[in-house]
C-alpha cells in the first residue's frame, strides 16, 4: 500500500505540515509546563501486597488481607503532562528535517514507522495520566495498562510492515492492536463504575462527557487506519491517511492534554 505518485499531496508539502505541526505541539507544550510548575500537586502511588496473619494454630487459622501501602508520591505532573506535547513536537521536527529523506522513503512503501515510535511513548503518557485522573493509583495496574497501550500502537508498526508484501490486506495485527487497546479502556471504565456506585453522591454530566471524550478522541487513530486500508474515499491515497494521522496527533492530543490538565488541577 505504497503512496501513489499521483497523489496531490507532495513530500515536500507533508514536510511543512510536520514543521507546522511541531510548532503547535511545543507551544502547547510549554505552557503546560510553565503552568504545571507554577500549580502544586502530587499523589502517592500504591502497591497491594497479602498481610498473612495467624489466628490459631489449632485449629489452624489464617486470615489475609489486602494491604495497600505508598511506593512513591508523584510530584510536579505538569512536567509529565508537558513532556506529551513536547515528544510530539521532537518527532515532527526530526520528520521535517533530519529523517526527512527516510520518512519519505518509508511513505513511498506505505509505512511510517516514525509515527509508531512516537505515539507508543507519547499516547501511553497520556493513558497513565488518564488514568490518574480516574483513581487509579496502585503501580502494578498502570504498569499494565501502559504497557498494553503500547503494543496497541506496536500492532499498527506491526499492520503496516505486514501489508508492504501482501496483496490482500492482512487484518490480524489490527485486530490485536484493538484488543490490546480496548482493554486498559475496559479496565479504566471498571475503576470509574466500580467508584460511582460506591459514591455518596453522583459525579455532574459532564464527568461523563469527559470520560466518553476521553474514549472518542484516544481510539479514533483506529478509524483512520481502517479507512486507509478499506481504501475508503480519500483515503486509497495513503498521503491522505498520513496527512490526517497529523491532524488528528495534533487536535486530538491537544484536546486531551488540555483536558486531562483541568482534571487532574481541578479535580471533580
Amino acid at each position: 500500500m505504497g503512496a501513489s505518485s499521483g497523489s496531490p499531496i507532495s513530500f515536500p508539502y507533508l514536510k511543512r505540515f510536520n514543521l507546522y505541526a511541531g510548532v503547535l505541539h511545543l507551544i502547547t507544550g510549554i505552557l503546560m509546563l510553565f503552568l504545571g510548575l507554577t500549580i502544586e500537586w502530587e499523589q502517592d502511588v500504591y502497591t497491594i501486597y497479602l498481610d498473612f496473619q495467624i489466628i490459631s494454630l489449632d485449629p489452624f487459622e489464617i486470615l489475609v488481607q489486602p494491604t495497600p501501602a505508598v511506593l512513591f508520591t508523584l510530584t510536579n505532573i505538569g512536567v509529565i503532562l508537558a513532556s506529551f506535547p513536547l515528544m510530539s513536537a521532537l518527532a515532527h521536527f526530526l520528520i521535517a528535517y533530519p529523517l526527512n529523506d527516510k520518512y519519505v522513503a518509508n511513505l513511498k512503501k506505505g509505512m511510517n514507522p516514525y509515527r509508531w515510535y512516537e505515539y507508543s511513548v507519547s499516547s501511553s503518557v497520556m493513558i497513565f495520566l488518564i488514568t490518574f485522573l480516574l483513581g487509579i493509583w496502585d503501580l502494578w495496574s498502570l504498569v499494565m495498562i501502559v504497557v498494553l497501550n503500547a503494543m496497541m500502537i506496536m500492532f499498527g508498526y506491526l499492520m503496516e510492515i505486514v501489508n508492504q508484501y501482501t496483496e490482500k490486506t492482512k487484518w490480524s495485527p489490527f485486530v490485536l492492536g484493538c484488543v490490546s487497546g480496548f482493554t486498559p479502556w475496559l479496565v479504566l471504565f471498571g475503576y470509574f463504575t466500580a467508584a460511582i456506585s460506591v459514591a455518596e453522591t453522583q459525579p455532574p454530566t459532564f464527568v461523563y462527557i469527559i470520560i466518553f471524550m476521553y474514549f472518542f478522541l484516544f481510539n479514533i487513530f483506529a478509524l483512520n487506519m481502517l479507512l486507509q486500508y478499506k481504501k475508503v474515499s480519500k483515503w486509497k491515497d495513503y498521503l491522505y491517511g498520513e496527512r490526517m494521522y497529523i491532524v488528528l496527533s495534533l487536535v486530538a492530543k491537544t484536546l486531551l492534554a488540555w483536558i486531562v490538565f483541568a482534571g487532574i488541577f481541578s479535580p471533580f
